[in-house]
């Protein structure tokens, strides 16, 4: 399938930049967006018709993926798999009588073969083993539940039967149980949400059980406590009958909603907690029974935090990192519980932008996958997708959609500097970039062009978790810990300036570093690296800042430096580009200019070398020349300064500007900035 055309006008002065991919329209009509989700559906349906495949184990039954009974390709791709097939079948138009028949049959013998080989079944997955009672298997049987729901009236007796076992077991599991709390490192809000769909479904799809209506009370309970922050613990209001202090026995989020997983802000996580408190209030809608006031626990908290990091694209900045999926999209059911049951504007506004881009995903790939060869979970990663793409039409059907729209790129409160104290993350966002830097966990910096105009290429920095502070490769030593000695924040007027002292290596370098973000268009790196023993560096990557390079991207990007300019193309070459001169360009969007340094490089990347992402590297200093040094002496002294969203022409200028004075307490760097006037930067502290 051919891809997207661009429709995205170019300034004649901007050089040709990566291949445009996607066409994205400024809005879509409510019956545009469904039509899109449903379009989607199929076409993942069909691509997952050729993984399908007919049990040996358990008899008239069938499943998608590898079909075992742990992990995300097995019974989970099988659950969600069957309920984007269910849903196809019942609630479109988009099937005749022959297909609906079809997938109506293939969402049944999946229902069958998840449901017979659970620990309350007779049978076994292809693995010779049952699933059941374990960390995600209320998730699972959520989605496997839902879809038996949808098709309930086409179901037998017998697998009815054997559906409401496997829900009444899992849901059960949680009525003698509390929720868990954690809210450093590794959070329980995930698990908590994803518990909560089982529960949720539970007492809706079998309202005349005898457990129905404590499940029900332990719903409102597991929605309570997904979000739940430390000010809960004496909030009086009443939810649901009861005060908060009441219902809310956890601390899963920081007070100002930022949320830790894998041991780092994690914003994927901080969105799929509510997505799936989401989810399960479905339920209550699909049972046409109100839904909880527990659902909307904080859920406006979470997405004004949420807001604040997420780029045009409406993907998330990661000033962190990331270590799932970079184009996954999988926050669309997120955006579509919050357009259809908080109405939120902002919200509307990003879904549908966000769902053009899984459209185009699937164009780029032309057998309807959503993320393609890159994702290293495979066919979890596309059925995951696929489910939260159900759910989002779904709260269309059921819930409208907000009257009016906004963008990210059109909120202007969202502009600024902000500081997120319990994760130790800075960021400034204009409308040209989006600077960030942290000191916890990942330390890192990140400097993201982001202006207007680019919708066909929304993904240009990636977020690295060495990202501007580097690394240094000694010979004979293959620590790669970092402690952090000191660090100090400071407000500017019009950005932001962090420094700090690192020791890498286990403690044989020391690093002083300033990071500033300047203005509309500006950042600077600044750093003096010693040793504090006598070392070999083998090679220096300094000041790297990662650059995708993939089908999302185009698989073209084109360099621009004082030599002339090369155009870069995805998979098909890998090198190191050595760039000539002080200043190099890509694509008219990123401009570096190296003051102090070991000199420019391009790493071109070949492989994926991340979940979701090809990712190249730019380095504003780098050196593989082996330098032995005593200890107390000088190994590394850089000056970088970043211009985003500038032509290489305008790099050129700005870069003869840019210059560093010596002074008895470290000297100055001296700069131009792209809107006008000069700054200076003290090198010292």
């Amino acid at each position: 399938m051919k891809h997207l055309a661009v429709t995205l006008l170019l300034a004649l002065s901007l050089p040709a930049s990566a291949a445009e991919v996607y066409s994205i329209r400024p809005t879509l009509s409510e019956r545009e967006l469904c039509r899109l989700y449903v379009d989607a559906l199929v076409k993942f349906s069909r691509y997952a018709e050729g993984l399908r495949r007919e049990s040996s184990t358990v008899p008239n039954a069938g499943y998608w993926g590898n079909g075992i009974s742990g992990g995300n390709e097995g019974i989970r791709a099988v659950a969600n798999t069957a309920l984007a097939c269910a849903v196809l079948a019942r609630h479109t138009d988009a099937l005749d009588a022959a297909e609906r028949r079809a997938y109506t049959d293939r969402a049944i013998a999946g229902i069958r073969y998840a449901a017979e080989s659970h620990v309350m079944g007779s049978q076994k997955c292809v693995d010779g083993k049952q699933w059941g009672n374990s960390w995600q298997s209320a998730m699972w049987t959520a989605n496997m539940g839902f879809a038996a729901w949808i098709l309930w009236a086409d179901l037998d007796a017998e697998l009815r039967a054997s559906v409401e076992r496997v829900v009444a077991y899992e849901a059960d599991r949680f009525l003698d149980r509390k929720p868990p709390g954690n809210r450093w490192g590794d959070t329980k809000a995930e698990e908590i949400g994803w518990d909560q769909t089982c529960i949720s479904l539970a007492a809706n799809m079998f309202p005349e059980h005898p457990n129905a209506a404590r499940w029900k009370e332990k719903s409102v309970e597991y929605m309570m406590n997904a979000l739940s922050v430390p000010r809960d613990a004496k909030d009086e209001r009443i939810v649901d009958g009861r005060r908060v202090k009441d219902w809310v026995c956890t601390v899963n989020v920081h007070p100002d909603f930022t949320l830790e997983n894998h041991g780092f802000f994690h914003p994927t996580y901080t969105m799929v907690s509510p997505a799936e408190v989401g989810q399960g209030a479905m339920f209550y809608a699909y049972a046409g029974r109100p839904i909880p006031q527990a659902a909307g626990h904080h859920l406006m908290d979470n997405w004004r935090l949420l807001q604040t990091i997420m780029l045009p694209s409406g993907c998330w900045a990661f000033p962190q990192g990331m270590d799932w999926a970079l184009n996954s999209d999988g926050h669309i059911h997120y955006l579509a519980w919050l357009a259809t049951y908080e109405k939120d504007p902002l919200a509307a506004g990003m879904e549908k932008r966000v769902a053009q881009y899984i459209r185009g995903h699937q164009a780029l790939f032309g057998d309807g996958r959503f993320a393609g060869p890159s994702s290293r979970l495979g066919f979890a990663r596309e059925a995951i997708q696929a489910e939260r793409i159900s759910y989002a039409y779904l709260m269309h059907k059921l819930l409208g959609s907000a009257q009016e729209e906004e963008t990210i790129e059109g909120t202007a409160f969202l502009k600024g500097v902000r500081r997120y104290t319990f994760v130790d993350v800075m960021t400034h966002r204009t409308g040209s970039k989006f600077a960030s830097f942290s000191w916890k966990y990942k330390i890192m910096g990140l400097v993201m062009p982001i202006g207007p105009g680019h919708e066909g290429n929304p993904y240009f920095a990636t977020p690295i978790t060495n990202g501007l502070v580097g690394t240094f490769n000694l010979e004979g030593n293959a620590d790669g810990r970092i402690r952090v000695a000191e660090r100090s924040w400071r407000k500017t007027a019009d950005g932001f300036q962090t420094e700090g002292t690192l020791l890498l290596n286990g403690g044989l370098l020391k690093q002083e570093l300033k990071f500033v973000s300047i203005g509309e268009k500006t950042a600077v790196y600044l750093d003096r690296v010693t040793a504090l023993s006598d070392v070999t560096v083998g090679r220096e990557l300094g000041v790297p800042v990662g650059i995708e390079n993939d089908e999302f991207a185009g698989n073209r990007r084109t360099l621009y430096h004082q030599g002339g300019s090369q155009v870069i193309l995805g998979p098909e070459t890998e090198s190191l580009i050595r760039i000539p001169g002080r200043w190099a360009n890509v694509d008219g969007r990123l401009g570096v200019v190296m003051a102090l340094g070991s000199g420019i490089a391009y790493q071109d990347v070949a492989r994926y070398n991340r979940d979701g992402a090809r990712e190249d590297f730019l380095y504003g200093s780098y050196s593989d020349e082996p330098r032995e040094f005593k200890a107390g002496d000088e190994v590394a002294r850089r000056a970088v300064v970043f211009f985003v969203e500038t032509s290489p022409e305008e790099t050129a200028r700005l870069a003869e500007k840019v210059r560093v004075e010596d002074t008895p307490d470290g000297g100055v760097l001296y700069l131009t900035l792209p809107e006008g006037g000069e700054r200076e930067v003290r090198l010292g502290s």
